[in-house]
Parts: C-alpha cells; sequence; structure tokens
C-alpha cells in the first residue's frame, strides 16, 4: 500500500489589474510556497522510508519527521511576516496621502500622538527639508519593525492599517489563525516542549495533515490581504 503524500494546496491567483505596490508581497508569499512545498516533499520522503521500515507501517512520527513539521509551520511563519511587512512597507505611502481613506486616517493618529509625545526620531525628521515624507518612514518602520505575535497583531498591522474592508478578509479569518501562532510561538520560543517549566523532555506532537492545514490557512489568507490591499490601492 502507497504511503500517504501531504502536500500544500494552489495558492490562490494573484491579484488583476495595475497595483505593483504588492508585487513584492506576492513574490515573498509564492517564494514562501515554494520552500514550505519542499520541506512537505522532503516530509514525505522521510516518512516513506520509516513506515517501509516498519512491520505494520504504523506507529508515532520520528523525530525527523515532526522536525520537518515543525520547519514547515515557522517557514510559513517567516513569509508570512516578510510578505506583510512588505505589503505595509509598499502601499501605506501611496494610501496616506489619500484624504479620507482609513489609512490616512490613521495615520494622523499617529501623527497626533507624535506631536502630543514626539520621540526623538520625530524631532529629527521634523527638522528635516520635507519632514513629512520622513513621518511616513517613521510611520511604516513603527509597523514594520516587528513579527507579528497573533492574530489581533495581524489584524491591526495590516488588515485594518491598510483599510481592507470585512468582504475581501473578514475579521474571522484572521481570528482563525489563533492555533498556528501558539504553534509557531511554541517552536520559536519553547522548542515546542509541552511544558518548557518541568524536568519533563516530552513535546508536542503535530500530524502532519493538521500542518499541512494550518500553513494552507495562513498562505491562502496572506494571498488575500494582498489582493485586499490591491482593491484598495484601485478604490481608495
Amino acid at each position: 500500500m502507497a504511503t500517504q503524500q501531504f502536500a500544500l494546496g494552489a495558492l490562490p491567483p494573484a491579484p488583476r489589474g495595475r497595483a505593483p505596490q504588492v508585487r513584492r508581497a506576492r513574490r515573498y508569499l509564492e517564494a514562501t510556497h515554494a520552500s514550505v512545498s519542499g520541506l512537505m516533499d522532503s516530509f514525505n520522503v522521510v516518512h516513506e522510508k520509516t513506515v517501509a521500515s516498519r512491520a505494520d507501517g504504523r506507529g508515532r512520527l520520528g523525530r525527523d519527521e515532526i522536525d520537518l513539521l515543525r520547519a514547515a509551520l515557522v517557514f510559513t511563519s517567516s513569509g508570512l511576516d516578510a510578505a506583510c511587512h512588505a505589503l505595509v512597507a509598499e502601499c501605506i505611502p501611496v494610501l496616506v496621502e489619500r484624504p479620507g481613506s482609513t489609512a490616512a486616517k490613521k495615520f494622523e493618529l499617529w501623527l497626533d500622538d507624535q506631536i502630543a509625545n514626539p520621540s526623538v526620531p520625530f524631532r529629527v525628521a521634523l527638522k528635516q527639508p520635507q519632514p513629512r515624507a520622513e513621518f511616513v518612514g517613521l510611520y511604516v518602520e513603527a509597523k514594520t519593525k516587528a513579527s507579528y505575535q497573533g492574530s489581533g497583531d495581524l489584524k491591526d498591522r495590516v488588515r485594518d492599517l491598510l483599510g481592507i474592508p470585512n468582504n475581501k478578509v473578514h475579521a474571522n479569518r484572521v481570528k482563525a489563525l489563533d492555533g498556528f501562532f501558539k504553534a509557531r510561538n511554541d517552536i520559536v520560543h519553547q522548542l515546542d516542549y509541552v511544558n518548557p517549566r518541568s524536568q519533563s523532555t516530552a513535546r508536542h506532537h503535530r500530524s502532519p495533515s493538521d500542518v499541512v492545514a494550518e500553513c494552507d490557512r495562513v498562505l491562502a489568507l496572506v494571498a488575500d490581504l494582498i489582493g485586499g490591499a490591491a482593491h484598495v490601492l484601485r478604490t481608495a
């Protein structure tokens, strides 16, 4: 009997129409999909050999197999960060110059806060020949300097920041990434130990089908954030 193969689904198509500001984010997304697909190919090879070595083909996944699944989750997270940071960095300078747009309103609120409590970089920017351009740069830097730590962070710093409407990316879809972020944080910050504060060396068991589903969910959402941003750019 053939061993079950695990693979990512295809990405949603790239946005149509002219929106050059989303192209770099889309390239990062496609590169992430290719890298994670390669990891799943490696998992399938290792898994097939492991199953073939067992008398009845059953048993828990081995350490090498689980590590490949962990790597797939971490690569997906890195791709999410890279693509969404690029999306924000490229789109914000355009959108904040459109009066009345969601992005412009959020930028104005940030400016109000900086005026009330000026940071050192803001004070320096204020003295430059083109201070507004400097302010936009500081704003982008503030919104892209850290990785996304959870679904709420992703919603606030990408979807809502760019003014992507609910009918393009529903808030519930972003919320659905809570499980992914927990798994990513367990791996990156706690080496995937079940109880890192104890003496136990037990680590989380990860199902290949669950990992594929989580990675697919993340990459599809990023693709739709890119598509939503393209829509905003063309209509705002």
